[in-house]
């Protein structure tokens, strides 16, 4: 059975809508995986009890309350709900070990539900680069930067068949990256493992602190080609952990039907032993 990967799409309140960029369920589903939506008023235990892995996608500002600030005026709009919930289901997948990619918004929200923080306007940072594009004046997959990505990292490795390597320690690539906010301090269990020139981290991933498969990009992968790779190492660790979950759950069935029987086993014995005083006290008193 192919692995089914939990998608929060976001809410448009005054519609009454739930909405999201379908290119995400297209990548999910040509890389083998079953995509499932839901809103954020699911419940955490009930995503996680059915989905192999979650993929957290772009949307609004993540609230500062949720990293110990109040918002200043250069945020732009907030879900506070959506946030709220794809907080808890990193948290709780990642104590699970179900796998977590996060694509823009998504890579911050990973990062504040373990313990970091974010710019809340990337104004903050001299001599920052222009990383805030009006997306829907110059489209989605127009490569407006670079990035380095290191080359120590599981995200290298998922792409490396894709990069052209100029370098020992990094290669460069240039990347759809659309965002007014970044990563400031990185949270707990990930490392950054990618950045643009002027130093905001692009890319961050698990390390071994927590096992399974932790990645987040600030870029738009659903849009690039080779990103693809991305998604398909994505779902093939979702569809590892499904096996696995298979696998755990056979095991305690065999042990709770191992338990019956052998309970059924003693409790005929005991019967039968039962029977046999009974049996033997009636000959007793048929002699006297």
């Amino acid at each position: 059975m192919k692995p089914l990967i939990g998608i929060i799409g976001q809410s448009d309140h005054p519609r009454n809508r739930l909405f999201l960029d379908r290119t995400h369920v297209e990548n999910v589903a040509a890389a083998g995986g079953v995509p499932a939506v839901f809103n954020a008023d699911s419940s955490p235990e009930e995503v996680l009890e059915h989905v192999d892995g979650i993929l957290l996608i772009e949307g609004p500002d993540v609230h500062p309350h949720f990293y110990g600030e109040d918002p200043s005026s250069s945020i732009k709009y907030v879900d506070v709900e959506r946030d709220e919930l794809e907080i808890e289901l990193v948290k709780r997948a990642v104590e699970k070990g179900i796998p977590v990619f996060g694509v823009c918004r998504g890579m911050q929200v990973i990062n504040v539900a373990l313990g970091g923080t974010l710019y809340q306007d990337i104004n903050e940072i001299p001599k920052a680069i222009k990383h805030d594009w009006e997306l829907k004046l110059i489209g989605p997959s127009q490569r407006v930067h670079g990035v380095r990505i290191k080359m120590n990292s599981r995200l290298y490795e998922i792409l490396k068949d894709e990069l052209n390597v100029e370098g020992t320690n990094e290669v460069h690539v240039r990347v759809n990256s659309f965002h007014h906010q970044a990563v400031k301090r990185v949270g707990e269990g990930i490392r950054p493992v990618a950045y643009a020139v002027d130093g905001l981290i692009e890319a961050i991933e698990g390390t071994g602190e927590y096992e399974g498969f932790i990645l987040g990009v600030q870029w738009q992968p659903e849009y690039l080609p080779e990103m693809r790779r991305l998604y398909e190492a994505f779902v093939m660790a979702a569809a590892n952990y499904r096996a696995r979950k298979m696998e755990l759950e056979e095991i305690e069935i065999e042990a709770r039907v191992r338990e019956k029987l052998e309970g059924d086993i003693r409790e005929e014995q005991g019967e039968s032993h039962r029977s046999s005083e009974t049996s033997d006290s009636l000959h007793d008193t048929s002699q006297t």
